[in-house]
């Protein structure tokens, strides 16, 4: 009897730290998974400011920003220059994703969120849509151009905002939102 009641004693000793091991472990994964998810969706947002950097550039500058609709429309040269047309609506309904290692023109996503899950390439540890791996990650890109005040008007049209979502199973929904607005550059 003495030996039954120590063994009942010793595993419920041990149960509670394997239980906090368990969900340490299970929190690391998952704020790791966040982190790389926080990264995609910035790693986003940086292009999109390319884009409009290098829309502006080549179009030359006029006082005060650049010539009128360039900065997220382009020019028409698509090899100096980034349509973000497709990510671009009044609503912000309209979904893309962008390739950032490859550098090509924004995809767009049937309705109003991308299921194509971003790859991850093992042999140059980065993500692309080009080569690797599908991984846990789909990204999603819209942006609201004009920016309008709370009650519809007035509305900036050098003003854009943008929203990128990350999301991931695990087998949970996650996912991480990060907007920013741009404004016609300078």
């Amino acid at each position: 009897m003495e030996t039954l009641v120590a063994i009942v004693v010793l595993s419920i000793a041990i149960t509670g730290p394997l239980t906090i091991a368990q969900k340490g472990l299970q929190a690391a994964l998952i704020s790791k998974d966040q982190i790389t998810a926080f990264y995609l969706a910035q790693d986003a947002i940086e292009y999109l400011r390319y884009a409009r950097d290098t829309n502006c550039l080549a179009a030359g500058s006029v006082a005060g920003g650049c010539p009128a609709g360039v900065w997220l429309a382009g020019n028409g040269n698509t090899a100096q220059t980034i349509s973000l047309t497709p990510c671009v609506s009044t609503s912000g309904t309209s979904a893309c994703t962008v390739d950032v290692i490859a550098a090509t023109q924004p995809s767009t996503c049937s309705g109003s969120v991308c299921t194509t899950p971003i790859n991850y390439d093992s042999t140059h540890n980065y993500f692309t849509y080009v080569s690797g791996s599908p991984s846990i990650f789909t990204r999603t890109i819209t942006i609201t151009s004009p920016v309008c005040a709370s009650g519809g008007s007035p509305c900036n049209t050098n003003e854009a905002a943008i929203a990128v979502t990350v999301s991931w199973k695990d087998p949970i929904s996650h996912s991480v939102i990060v907007r920013e607005n741009i404004f016609d550059w300078q």
